[in-house]
């Protein structure tokens, strides 16, 4: 499973280490697996500061047809367009807002060969976000990860129909 998490410099993010902590295990305790971080991108002006990290799976492998995003929605649009062929017959779960992209983003995901694409619920083109040190989690999270991580199906496609928005 790959899980790309984009880097956010907003103020809430002050510490991302411990987002990146409690993202994994988040991650963990949905999927039981463990994630190390395969790869830092950074920011082509800047390159002291990271644009986005890519969690992989490990033992690796696991789970190999899924790949999340998790990012603005502007991020998502120039990650997908950029990396198209990544996602030929993968599982893509989207985590972010709609917002006012809704048309360039529903063009570009209708050109992937994804087997299924899934969303974030959405609330007026917004995704619900809640404190997760509620929950004892490091991170916002949304009401979809926050129901899939409560789900209590067996099997993740079940999990995923449930709690997120299948768009294909």
């Amino acid at each position: 499973m790959i899980y790309i998490l984009q880097h956010l410099y907003k103020k809430e993010y002050e510490n991302f280490n411990t987002e990146i902590l409690g993202r994994k295990n988040y991650l963990y305790n949905v999927f039981k697996l463990h994630f190390v971080i395969k790869k830092t991108a950074y920011l082509k002006e800047n390159f002291t500061f990271p644009q986005y990290y890519i969690l992989e799976s490990f033992p690796f492998k696991s789970m190999n047809n899924f790949c999340i995003i998790v990012g603005d929605t502007n991020f998502v649009i120039d990650y997908i367009s950029t990396h198209k062929e990544d996602f030929d017959g993968k599982i893509l779960i989207i985590i972010t807002c709609i917002k006012n992209n809704i048309k360039k983003i529903t063009r570009l995901l209708s050109t992937l060969k994804c087997e299924s694409i899934y969303f974030t619920k959405q609330n007026n083109d917004e995704a619900d976000y809640y404190d997760g040190s509620k929950w004892g989690l490091n991170f916002k999270i949304t009401l979809s990860e926050l129901d899939f991580y409560n789900s209590n199906k067996n099997n993740i496609i079940e999990k995923l129909n449930e709690n997120f928005e299948r768009i294909k």
